[in-house]
This record gives C-alpha cells, structure tokens and sequence, in this order.
C-alpha cells in the first residue's frame, strides 16, 4: 500500500519508538553457538601398551620356568614367580606359597636335577589391557606321565612373571575307577625294606605280553615278603588257555633260588648267578631246557630271556606293565 506524508504523519511517536527498538534488536550479535562437550579421556589399564609380541613373552617365560627346573637352577626357576605366587601341585595338600615351595623344592635341586616338564600344546590368553595372562597347557613329564599346567602371570614393569601355577594329572576316563580306588580305598603293599628279596621289588605286580601267534600271557608277582615272592603266568590263545606255570623266588641262605612248575608239574630249581640289580638270571646246567632264565629291567617294562645250551633255542620277549581290573568289559 503507498504511504502518503499524510499517513505517515498519523504515526503516533509510541510506533516509532517501537519500531526503533525492534530494529536495534535485530542489529545486535548473536551469541557463539555451544562447543561440543568434551569426550572424557578413556583411561588406560595398568601395563596396557604395545602388546603385539606379549603372548610370545608369556610363552618364553614359562618355557624358561620349565628349562630352569631341568637344569636345577633353583634361583632362575623361582625368580619366575612373583613374591605373592601360589603352586599347586599334584597332592591335596600341596598348597604352596613361593617360599612353601621353595623349601619343598631345594633338596631336588640339589640333586642336580629337579623335575623335566615339556610343553606339547599351550593356548594363552590376555586381559587388562596385557598387564595379565592365563594359560594352560599339556606336559610331557618324566616321571609324571602326562599331565596338565594352568596359570596366571602379570605384567610390572614390562617384566611378565608367574602368580599362580596349578599341576594336575589328566586321567583317561575309560581308567578313572582304577585311580579312584587306588586313590581311596585300596590298601598299597610293599616289600619291607629289610626283606632278604627287598632289591627284587621292581619285579612285583602284573606284566603283560603279547606273541606275534596272538597267544597272550599274564605274568604275576607278590611283593618280596618273609624272604619269598610267589608267581602265576597264564597265556591265552584263540580264546582257550595254552599254558600256565607256578613259579617262586625263595632266599634260601647265602642263595636266590627260582622254582618253577610248567602246568603245575613237578619243580624244577634254578639258582641266581650275579648280582646285577637290574636283572635276575637263574641257572641250572642239568636241567634239559631251559638251562637259564633272566628277567630284565628295561625302559618298556621287563625283558624276559628262556635259553638253553649252544644250538638249543633261545625266546625272547619283553612283558610291559599291567594293571588288573575288577570290573567286567566287554571283548573288543
């Protein structure tokens, strides 16, 4: 609409104020819009850092743990644990703190060897940013068997050491009520240490042999006691027994005699000759076959040796240990 001076000058001064003042308003700065919050620092874990290589350091730590212990380098081995570290061992009693542990330890170390423990397969795992780690691993162990070793280690001062240690024995399911009741109920007999036949003792329990014509044969002994040890052996073939003996090993003064009786037949004597701990042999010269006979201790249980005069046949055959089960299977 066209303004005329007339209407213009109908504007009352209260207008003019109030448009003055909304102009004014307008003219003025805004102010500077709100900054972004700030995101609060994420706080780092204690130790957390270059960590690419830490489960190779975890590993080599408790490869060197082991090594120490073969070596009997008592002061590098317990060097791996921490001041608060934990070892448990294979008994139920075997709770240890490092010193505990120590004291355990030290009269194998001085022995030159302690104890050999080799890895065959380990995981780890890492938390906390690599200031710790668990593993587990299983062991190839000297006088164990196999066996299993889980832990913690942490991480101070870049330096990767054991807090806790956990040595268990894995057993095969299919034998675990053999252990249970060897474990619990069963009572263990040994030979007295007095015992004329005390040297002979390794000779004792079941052992197991198998011929390439399937014939199987068990062969067993009591422990040395009042200065005998009393034997059975049973071979098996096709499912029908092939043979049985009676035997016994007697001190009969100055002299280790065996007797041994082929079907429950008439005794026949052999006397000891030597005194090599690790093998029994018994003679009799005037006997038909066999003329000697010798038992052998060897890595794989015990080498057995039937022999007769020259150009008289020689058997041998090696019985690997065996352990009777009370409780029926069925055939494979």
């Amino acid at each position: 609409m066209l303004l005329t001076s007339r209407g213009v000058s109908h504007l009352s001064k209260t207008s003019l104020s109030a448009l003055w003042l909304l102009a004014s308003a307008c003219a003025q700065p805004q102010p500077p819009p709100l900054a972004p919050r700030a995101t609060p620092p994420v706080a780092r874990s204690v130790g957390e850092g270059d960590c690419s290589n830490c489960k190779q350091q975890v590993g080599a730590v408790i490869d060197d743990f082991h090594a120490a212990a073969a070596a009997a380098e008592e002061a590098r081995y317990f060097d791996h644990l921490t001041e608060d570290a934990v070892f448990l061992g294979t008994d139920a009693t075997e709770r240890w703190t490092k010193a505990e542990f120590r004291d355990y330890a030290r009269p194998h170390f001085q022995k030159g060897k302690a104890w050999t423990f080799r890895a065959t397969r380990r995981t780890i795992a890492l938390a906390d940013g690599g200031a710790l780690a668990w593993f587990e691993e299983a062991l190839d162990t000297e006088n164990l068997g196999p066996a299993r070793g889980s832990g913690v280690l942490v991480r101070h001062n870049g330096r990767w050491r054991i807090a806790q240690y956990n040595l268990a024995l894995t057993i095969p399911n299919a034998r675990f009520f053999l252990v249970k009741e060897a474990a619990e109920t069963a009572r263990v007999t040994r030979a007295p240490a007095q015992d004329a036949l005390a040297s002979l003792a390794w000779l004792s329990g079941a052992w197991l042999s198998e011929m390439p014509d399937g014939e199987r044969s068990l062969e067993v002994w009591t422990h040395p006691n009042a200065g005998t040890m009393i034997g059975s052996g049973h071979s098996v073939k096709a499912g029908k027994t092939s043979f049985f003996e009676y035997m016994r090993i007697e001190a009969l003064g100055n002299e280790v005699v065996y007797t041994a009786q082929p079907r429950g037949g008439k005794p026949t004597a052999f006397k000891r000759v030597g005194s090599d701990p690790e093998a029994l042999v018994f003679e009799n010269p005037k006997h038909d076959w066999p003329k000697r006979l010798t038992y052998a201790r060897v890595p794989a249980g015990v080498r057995v040796r039937v022999e007769g005069g020259p150009g008289q046949p020689v058997e041998e055959w090696v019985m690997a240990p065996a352990v009777i089960a009370r409780h029926v299977v069925e055939s494979p």
